[in-house]
């Protein structure tokens, strides 16, 4: 099943903030999807075969042969914490080629600052950014996402 998550503006402090599923896969994506980290890093990250793993404090990024694997590593944060550094049970995978779309997507979005932007994880991990109006409504109307009205 798909599951959406709203990236809204707030008006006042010009940040996003993410409203809907409480998908775990969720949080190394809105990590990603920053507006004021990662600019072009990830994409010279992307191009950069010698360099493997990318990341901070909160989320790690890895190349694994045809995939980019990601990895919610924020429970590291709590120094009592003595889990694996990369839990499985806390990595989303999706292709390489869907990686590359969407930060260069964010980077487009990133710039002209959208009112809502739309995060859709499909079945098969396929991550898609939508800012048309009429496809977000789509997404409502079906209950995949939230109202963005409310």
């Amino acid at each position: 099943m798909k599951q959406c998550l709203i990236m809204k503006k707030n008006q006042k402090y010009d940040i996003y903030q993410f409203f809907g599923s409480g998908d775990w896969r969720f949080a190394p994506l809105t990590e990603l999807f920053s507006p004021y980290r990662w600019s072009n890093e990830l994409i010279d990250w992307f191009y950069d075969e010698k360099r493997t793993s990318f990341g901070n404090e909160l989320i790690s990024i890895d190349k694994k042969q045809n995939f980019i694997v990601l990895y919610d590593t924020s429970d590291q944060l709590d120094e009592t914490y003595v889990g694996p550094m990369r839990d499985p049970a806390k990595r989303f995978e999706m292709t390489r080629e869907n990686f590359l779309q969407i930060i260069h997507q964010w980077e487009e979005l990133r710039i002209s600052r959208p009112d809502i932007i739309l995060v859709v994880i499909h079945e098969d991990n396929h991550v898609s950014l939508e800012t048309d109006q009429k496809i977000i409504k789509e997404y409502q109307d079906a209950g995949y996402a939230l109202d963005i009205n409310k």
